[in-house]
């Protein structure tokens, strides 16, 4: 088996294209690209480079990963008895998915660069970026890549549908009239710069396979106040020695325990008045203790909020081979032998549960407290008495 040479186009014309690269492609014979559609594929051609293309896949396949294994396929039977040569847009190791999988098969394959297209884009933008930068897939984008303290690049869009698929997802959690930039043929002489509200981003009537979305840092309160990273850093500062709360920062484990229990009735009693908007605040109550409590471990260097979120994280996905693994349940039989074998993988043993007790005991008192106004001393009491009297 030959080799295949995999060049990158960059992302606008041939004047910002690498020499070498540039060269190389003038004096190949033949040069198979993903697509056509590159402001330097039709400046090449002019130059006596001949193509073939691997846009006709895309119409035959509805999904992207179909497109990509059937290009890495044809490129491995064509490289069987010759060595070929390949392009792509922008830098071959930066977000190309063919690359990616080329280099997982059983062909060699050489890498010869080629400008990626943040660079054109970040030029055309005009703005310095010299930290929090992340590019994302508008494809594959969801709610929790987001980040408002982050320039964001967002690639995958290329006309109304992908736009509007990527604006709802914004929605979640920029404002509606946030500014943000989209730009088309970064770089080339056909550059367009569309600066527009968040939500009259898909209005656009733009088809184009050299799109890029921008989306600026954002100072906002309300969209920082939904991070984990902010309520950390919220906690953190509380409970700091020099700088924090003069009650928070002189808690402990041992001195918080009453508010859980507190917070937890709270919420109980939110449930049982159907008030969704109290079970938010509550439930946020009940994750100030958690994280008031990870702030403390943090402090004294022994845990964080995070080591409690992979704890969490690792028992759900441990006890739910199921859903994550591959073992086959029928029924919630089944599902109790899973749950049982994966506690003992863990080396948890049966005991007596105080805590089951506690609360088949504790939870009906609540509920009557809140629903009928009973003092819990008034349920002890008519509790005790009923003891009394079945001596």
């Amino acid at each position: 088996m030959s080799k295949i040479n995999i060049y990158g186009l960059g992302s606008s014309t041939i004047d910002a294209m690498t020499v070498g690269v540039l060269n190389e492609l003038k004096s190949s014979n033949h040069v198979y690209t993903r697509t056509m559609d590159h402001p330097a594929i039709q400046e090449l051609e002019t130059l006596g480079v001949a193509f073939t293309s691997f846009d006709e896949v895309y119409e035959a396949h509805e999904r992207f990963e179909d497109v990509y294994e059937e290009i890495v396929h044809t490129l491995i039977q064509k490289c069987a008895h010759e060595e070929i040569t390949y392009v792509v847009p922008g830098h071959p190791y930066f977000y190309e998915t063919t690359t990616e999988l080329l280099m997982t098969r059983d062909v060699e394959i050489e890498v010869h660069g080629g400008a990626s297209f943040i660079d054109t884009v970040i030029t055309s933008l005009n703005i310095p970026i010299n930290s929090h930068f992340q590019v994302l897939d508008a494809s594959t984008m969801k709610y929790e890549d987001l980040s408002a303290n982050k320039h964001t690049l967002i690639t995958q869009v290329y006309d109304q549908l992908t736009l509007g698929e990527a604006k709802l997802t914004l929605l979640e959690y920029y404002n509606d009239e946030m500014i943000v930039t989209l730009v088309d043929g970064a770089g080339s002489p056909d550059e367009r710069i569309h600066a527009v509200p968040l939500f009259e981003l898909d209005h656009l009537d733009i088809n184009s396979n050299l799109l890029a979305l921008y989306i600026p840092v954002v100072q906002s309160d309300s969209i920082r106040h939904r991070s984990i990273e902010y309520m950390n850093e919220i906690f953190d500062t509380l409970v700091d020695d020099e700088k924090g709360c003069p009650w928070d920062k002189t808690q402990t484990h041992e001195s918080l325990q009453r508010y859980l229990i507190e917070e937890s009735y709270e919420f109980i009693e939110a449930i049982e008045n159907g008030d969704d908007d109290a079970i938010v605040e509550e439930l946020g109550d009940v994750l100030l203790q958690v994280a008031l409590h990870s702030a403390i471990g943090k402090k004294n260097g022994y845990f964080d909020f995070y080591d409690v979120l992979q704890s969490l994280n690792d028992k759900v996905v441990r006890r739910h081979p199921h859903i994550f693994g591959d073992e086959e349940i029928d029924d919630l039989d089944g599902l109790d032998r899973v749950w049982k074998l994966a506690k003992q993988k863990e080396g948890k043993v049966e005991k007596v549960k105080h805590e089951k007790d506690y609360a088949k005991t504790i939870l009906p008192w609540m509920k009557e407290t809140i629903h009928n106004g009973t003092s819990l001393v008034d349920i002890l009491k008519q509790h005790r008495g009923e003891e009394n009297e079945n001596r």
